[in-house]
């Protein structure tokens, strides 16, 4: 489908012009809303209780129900059931994902079908796919294609989107572009965090964690009235040790753990009825070791220093190999509700991260130590004005206008990359580059009751976006002593002020990048639902989402010093959902097209990344998702997505040097990096009745097949280098850039007091100890390969007191 500027423009302006018109028309009506008619029209049935305090996959409902629970979303900045909202949505119970063994942005990804996540520096920096669409930059100003917001803030920055999770009321994976409503534009969906707000109830939780490999944790919450109905307060915080699974026998400790806190602190204030003003502050810190795994691709899995590893779980990594995040920020959302229905909000946000990450990229003992450091400063305002209409009216209404300004410091260190040394091992490359980016956007959407039974929802978004840089890249000489002071320049080959590009090998002037870039873009989308029956519902959608250009700054040579254009993604779905047997049963099913162009498509090579639009991609599948309650104390949920995500032109794809010799190789056909055909997700629990309160046993399981880590790595190199010549060192390399189908679940036993304010939980996770890897990269100079281990089989118990 083509569109051009000045269609999209009319597009944008017929949806802001008639969207202001028909709300401000529609708030002069009193004429009942779809849901209002379609109850009044259902069949006159016993009333039934509801559930009160079970999340949506909790297996521990109360005694009075046999229903599942409803969890109410806020992705279209309207209260709605997620079982009547015309897109694929999933929404998660806070209590859901303390059950299942949820603690971060990584671990969400199991209980979500189809969603991905992974990171080179553990829990702090976490890169999230949505069917088969993300990113493999890990910059300190990489732009995410799915977004990541909490409470309504978007957090811009990607170090800020490892969001501990604890305290929280639900999370929303909300598949698909999100072009209109949420706070930047995204192509592939969007994450948002709820937490539990104050209320005028006294509450709290207190709640430990022990496990084995040294798991200490303590999370707690308070909240509660100071002034009733005026002013009320809620506090939370999380502390968590863990030392790690694998062993790092040059530096005889323990890897792969973690030490984080998290805390928040929320007041909300109701000075007059209609006027509430909601601050929250925040503020952690997670300190992450990473072990790192080797891969020998000489004869006997040995590397060019002649090391080979010789266990998994025992891994020798001499360099360091930690990743620190820091993270703090405030936000006040101010709420006006005028007397004739409509509201009119405010939400200001200051965000600010430092994350920092070293890499001993050689993943061995050996004396020349090839290692990194990488990292950067985020500092991010946002500003978000919306109004909403009555939501009781045959027509409604969202729009308002978004400001964000982020501006983000990102440097590197690599002791032993000298640009100007192609043999490497002497001298070193460092790097800083200072990115602004200014992004101002006004918004629009509307719903229609056009009948009883159908409605239509349209909506459109305007961004200016502009992107500014400014930094510089010098060689060093390394000193052994202290490999990462850089202050020794041999050759300063970047240098914006004074406009310097210069080719580190040849001494030969370049042309650099633009150093600012103003992108204009609009995007749009449309859905149209029909009620097919009580609880049951058709939608078709149409949605057009864009990820703005960026600059490359993780650079090993003036080339990587780029600016890249925008990409964009238009999504054709539909999908069935269905809540039946008297509210017992959810059964979704969504199908769904995807038309990617100028995709931004990274490429690590042996030092530094490069992102270019380089490829179109398409992408077919389809999720099926259902929740089932057949009897009071037994509670079933599955999950099923499939895609075939794959390049349609990327004839000229980029690849480390010597996988085929410095040549280009054909993508086009192959699958997306990280894009399994496959992933399913199935959980039980039941809960036994004692009369000293109850038992509940669940088990949550995960299937995930075959999936590449990086886009040439499947790929035939016709003119690879002589030491991956052979058939089966190609075999190898395939084998070392991928994670093979696996299954990993969890089990689950918990007691729960009559009260029900008392629980005592044991956990087993990975029951099977599948070994299974997050990412890998070559350093093929070296002859290894580097990758990044899972967990494996560990257990713990908790214990939880409530007020």
């Amino acid at each position: 489908m083509v569109h051009t500027p000045f269609t999209h423009r009319i597009t944008f302006a017929l949806v802001l012009s008639t969207g202001t018109v028909y709300a401000a028309s529609a708030a002069q009506q009193s004429l009942p809303s779809a849901q209002q008619q379609a109850k009044a029209n259902a069949p006159k049935t016993a009333p039934r209780p509801t559930a009160a305090k079970s999340a949506v996959a909790q297996a521990t409902a109360p005694q009075n129900t046999g229903k599942l629970e409803e969890i109410t979303v806020r992705s279209n900045k309207r209260a709605q059931q997620a079982n009547t909202t015309p897109a694929s949505i999933v929404a998660l119970s806070g209590k859901t994902l303390q059950t299942t063994g949820v603690r971060d942005a990584l671990s969400l990804a199991r209980d979500v079908p189809g969603l991905m996540a992974e990171t080179t520096s553990g829990s702090a920096n976490p890169r999230y796919r949505l069917r088969g669409i993300g990113t493999n930059d890990f910059s300190a100003n990489m732009t995410t294609a799915v977004g990541v917001s909490e409470d309504d803030v978007f957090l811009d920055s990607g170090a800020s989107q490892g969001v501990p999770i604890y305290d929280l009321d639900h999370v929303e994976v909300f598949r698909g572009p999100q072009g209109t409503l949420q706070g930047k534009n995204t192509t592939a969906g969007m994450v948002s965090y709820y937490t539990k707000k104050p209320t005028n109830k006294l509450d709290g939780y207190v709640r430990g964690t022990a496990g084995n490999y040294g798991l200490w944790g303590e999370e707690g919450a308070l909240g509660g009235p100071i002034i009733k109905d005026k002013l009320m307060a809620r506090f939370a915080i999380v502390n968590r040790d863990y030392d790690g699974q694998y062993y790092n026998g040059s530096h005889k400790n323990p890897t792969g753990g973690y030490q984080y806190y998290d805390m928040r602190g929320q007041i909300l204030a109701k000075p007059v009825d209609n006027l509430s003003i909601l601050v929250k502050m925040h503020l952690g810190r997670n300190k992450t070791k990473v072990p790192i795994d080797h891969v020998g691709l000489l004869p006997g899995g040995e590397d060019a220093q002649g090391y080979t590893q010789t266990s998994t779980r025992n891994i020798q990594n001499n360099g360091r190999t930690d990743a620190t995040t820091r993270r703090a920020g405030l936000s006040v959302n101010a709420k006006y509700d005028f007397e004739n229905g409509w509201s009119l909000a405010n939400i200001f946000a200051l965000e600010w991260n430092h994350f920092n990450v070293f890499s001993d990229d050689d993943a061995s003992p050996a004396p020349v130590d090839y290692q990194e450091n990488i990292g950067g400063v985020a500092r991010v305002l946002s500003n978000e004005v919306r109004v909403v209409s009555p939501q009781n009216k045959k027509i409604r209404y969202v729009g308002g206008v978004y400001y964000m300004r982020n501006l983000t410091q990102s440097y590197s260190q690599q002791p032993l990359y000298s640009p100007i040394d192609s043999s490497f091992g002497t001298g070193g490359n460092a790097s800083s580059f200072n990115i602004s980016t200014q992004d101002a956007a006004v918004f629009s959407a509307l719903s229609f009751d056009l009948t009883s039974r159908l409605t239509l929802d349209i909506g459109g978004r305007f961004t200016s976006e502009t992107r500014s840089a400014n930094g510089e890249a010098w060689a060093y000489n390394t000193d052994p002593s202290n490999p990462y002071n850089t202050s020794n320049r041999a050759l300063t080959y970047i240098n914006t002020s004074t406009n310097t590009y210069l080719n580190p090998n040849t001494g030969q002037a370049m042309v650099g990048p633009p150093l600012s870039k103003t992108f204009n873009k609009d995007s749009e989308d449309a859905s149209l639902k029909y009620r097919i029956a009580p609880g049951i519902i058709a939608y078709l959608r149409y949605a057009r989402g864009f990820r703005t250009g960026n600059y490359n700054t993780y650079v090993a040579t003036t080339s990587d010093f780029s600016l890249y254009n925008p990409e964009e993604l238009t999504d054709y779905e539909g999908g069935v959902k269905a809540r039946i047997w008297g509210g017992k049963a959810q059964l979704n099913l969504s199908g769904f097209h995807y038309d990617y162009n100028n995709m931004q498509v990274t490429i690590l090579q042996n030092t530094g990344t490069h992102t270019t639009n380089a490829a179109q991609a398409v992408s077919n599948g389809f999720e099926f998702e259902g929740q089932v309650r057949p009897l009071q104390n037994l509670f079933g949920s599955f999950g099923v997505t499939y895609q075939d995500a794959h390049y349609t032109n990327f004839k000229n794809a980029s690849a480390p040097t010597p996988f085929n010799g410095g040549n280009p190789v054909d993508l086009s056909g192959q699958p997306l990096e990280r894009a399994p055909h496959v992933t399913a997700n199935f959980l039980l629990s039941y809960k036994i009745p004692v009369s000293f309160g109850d038992f509940t046993v669940q088990t949550d399981w995960r299937y995930t097949s075959r999936y590449r880590f990086q886009a040439w790595s499947d790929s035939h190199a016709t003119t690879p280098a002589a030491f991956l010549a052979s058939p089966q060192m190609q075999a190898l390399v395939r084998h070392a850039f991928s994670q093979n189908p696996v299954i990993t679940g969890n089990v689950r036993v918990a007691w729960h007091s009559v009260d029900e304010k008392t629980e005592v939980a044991f956990w087993l996770h990975n029951v099977t100890n599948q070994m299974t890897y997050t990412n890998a990269f070559g350093e093929f100079f070296n002859r290894n390969i580097s990758r990044y281990p899972g967990d494996l089989r560990a257990f713990g118990f908790e214990v939880m007191r409530a007020l």
